[in-house]
C-alpha cells in the first residue's frame, strides 16, 4: 500500500492537480489490493512500532523513487521544450500546465499533451503496472538498501534526460541558429537595420514552421524514451536489492 500509494502521488499522468487526492488514494489502494494477491504475505506479528515504521517509510521512499524515475522523460520535455521556446523567442508567454502546478512555455505544454497522448495510445500504463507489479518480485517489502548502487544507477538515467531533450529540440536549434547566423551577416551589410527587432519575426515563423513539421521525429523521441519507462522501472528497483 505504501509502495504504490507514493508512487501514484509521483508519477505522471496520476499525480496531475486535475486528478483529486482520493481517485489517487482509491487507485493506490485498488493497485496494491490486486498486486499483493499475487505476492507472499508478510507478517508484522510482534514487531517494535520503530520496525513497522522503518519498514513503511522504506516502502514510501522505493515508490517516490519509481514515481521519480517515471517523471525523468517529463524533465526531458521540460528542457527541450525550454530549449525550443528560447529558439524560437517564445521563452516570455506563458501558459497553464495541466499536468503541474506551475506555468510552462507554449512549447512545453504543447509536448506534455503529445507525451501523455502517447503514453496511453501505445499501452504504456498496461506495461507500467505490470512493471510494478514485478518490483515486488524484485525487491520484495523491507528489502531496500539505499546505497551506492542507486546512485550509480540513477546517473546515468538523469544524464540521459539532457540527451533526449535536447534530441527533441535539435531541428529548432538547427534553424534558430541558421537564422541567427544569416542575420549576423544581414547587420553587417545593413547597419542601419535593426537586426536584433526584425529577427523574431523570422525566428518564430520559421520555428513553428519546423515545429509543426517535425512533430513526427519528435514523437519517436517520445516513443522510444516511453517504451524504456519500465525496463528503467526494473533498473531502479534491482539498483535497491543489495
Amino acid at each position: 500500500m505504501m509502495r504504490t500509494s507514493a508512487l501514484f502521488a509521483t508519477v505522471p499522468a496520476f499525480s496531475t492537480p486535475n486528478v483529486p487526492i482520493k481517485i489517487r488514494i482509491a487507485l493506490g489502494a485498488l493497485t496494491a489490493f490486486f498486486v499483493s494477491s499475487a505476492q507472499p504475505a508478510v507478517s508484522v506479528d510482534g514487531w517494535p512500532f520503530l520496525q513497522v515504521l522503518i519498514l513503511m517509510t522504506s516502502e514510501v521512499l522505493v515508490g517516490v523513487l519509481l514515481g521519480f524515475v517515471s517523471r525523468l522523460f517529463f524533465y526531458a520535455l521540460d528542457i527541450g521544450g525550454a530549449v525550443i521556446a528560447t529558439g524560437i523567442g517564445l521563452m516570455m508567454p506563458m501558459d497553464v500546465n495541466p499536468f503541474q502546478t506551475n506555468q510552462s512555455t507554449i512549447p512545453t505544454n504543447i509536448l506534455y499533451q503529445l507525451a501523455i497522448m502517447i503514453f496511453f495510445t501505445t499501452d504504456m500504463h498496461h506495461w507500467f503496472f505490470a512493471g510494478l507489479s514485478k518490483s515486488f518480485e524484485v525487491l520484495p517489502m523491507g528489502q531496500a538498501n539505499f546505497g551506492g548502487g542507486m546512485i550509480k544507477t540513477l546517473i546515468p538515467m538523469t544524464a540521459g534526460v539532457f540527451s533526449v531533450g535536447i534530441m527533441i529540440a535539435g531541428p529548432i536549434m538547427t534553424v534558430s541558429f541558421i537564422l541567427l547566423l544569416l542575420f549576423s551577416f544581414l547587420g553587417r551589410a545593413v547597419p542601419q537595420m535593426n537586426v536584433f527587432a526584425e529577427s523574431f519575426s523570422f525566428r518564430i515563423l520559421a520555428g513553428l514552421t519546423v515545429f509543426g513539421m517535425t512533430c513526427d521525429v519528435m514523437a519517436e523521441h517520445i516513443v522510444q524514451f516511453v517504451r524504456g519507462i519500465p525496463l528503467d522501472l526494473m533498473s531502479a528497483v534491482s539498483s535497491l536489492n543489495g
